[in-house]
């Protein structure tokens, strides 16, 4: 008979932990680091912690000798993001930038929790519908959209953020890693499957990778007034220009504030293609200089 505790030791379901663990660590330390908030969304924060604490129910009940591994990071994971919320409500919520997206969290927050019991109605049936599970539903549907208010913000910001390429890796690498532990689930000795949370994950990570593309193609290339990525370049990202597209009175504010600048200030490709007047740097690896850190 197979041991419960084989899934757990999965090499890519630790490995997975593992990097979802250092994510928080890193954006926790460039908070401190930075002494500032900049770049970084309260709203996606927030709807992480709505998301652990809506998964994570089970700690109400489940002893912690059952699990210690899991017990350890679950208590992490809830009281590392409320501790995020507090530094950017509290101990820096004066670097913190104003957003605009509230409406938008507001709805990925909603959509998730009508989905919830629909999805689990279509992959579980009737006979396993309970609130734990549908709760459960409701963590990753609404994970896999979390990062959007995050994206928004990235394109709407004109200064450094303290997000750098190291905290994006780890983020990028937790669902990478269970995608690997779900296809080692299925075709190992366990030859388990479970829809929902791969299906989910997979979009996760789809965003992640969207979004990746965008940062790194224009990372090193440095554009007016040191600034690492265009709004224009988070546009190019398929996913992302398609689940929040920039709408007209932002464009209109962006050419508005184009006019406005120096010609000189403004910066051009080779191509002679103008960039727009929101050139982001969305790293913390970048000196206020403009130069890399070694």
């Amino acid at each position: 008979m197979l041991s419960p505790h084989h899934y757990y030791f999965n090499v890519f379901r630790i490995l997975g932990d593992l990097s979802h663990t250092v994510s928080k660590c890193i954006l926790i330390w460039a908070i401190h680091a930075n002494r500032s908030a900049e770049g970084v969304s309260l709203i996606t924060q927030i709807l992480y912690a709505v998301v652990f604490c809506s998964r994570y129910l089970d700690l109400f009940w489940t002893k912690p000798s059952h699990m210690p591994w899991n017990f350890v990071l679950k208590l992490f994971y809830l009281g590392s993001s409320f501790y995020i919320i507090l530094l950017m409500t509290r101990a820096y919520a004066r670097t913190r930038e104003r957003e605009k997206a509230w409406k938008f969290g507001a709805f990925c927050l909603a959509g998730s929790t009508l989905a919830a019991p629909l999805v689990l109605l279509i992959f579980k049936k009737w006979h396993h519908y309970d609130f734990h599970l549908v709760m459960w539903t409701l963590s990753e549907i609404l994970e896999s959209v979390c990062v959007l208010p995050q994206l928004i913000l990235l394109r709407q910001t004109s200064v450094p953020t303290v997000i750098d390429s190291f905290y994006l890796v780890t983020l990028g690498s937790y669902r990478a890693f269970y995608i690997l532990n779900w296809f080692v689930r299925y075709f190992g000795a366990e030859h388990h499957f479970e829809p929902i949370a791969p299906i989910f994950g997979t979009v996760q990570t789809a965003l992640y990778l969207d979004f990746a593309w965008v940062y790194w193609t224009r990372q090193r290339v440095k554009l007016r007034n040191g600034g690492v990525v265009d709004s224009d370049d988070i546009d190019r990202g398929w996913l992302v220009s398609h689940l929040a597209p920039r709408n007209d009175a932002e464009g209109e504010e962006q050419a508005a504030s184009l006019s406005e600048q120096d010609p000189r200030e403004q910066g051009s490709t080779g191509g002679g293609i103008k960039w727009g007047p929101r050139g982001i740097s969305v790293s913390a690896d970048d000196e206020p200089t403009g130069e890399v850190r070694r």
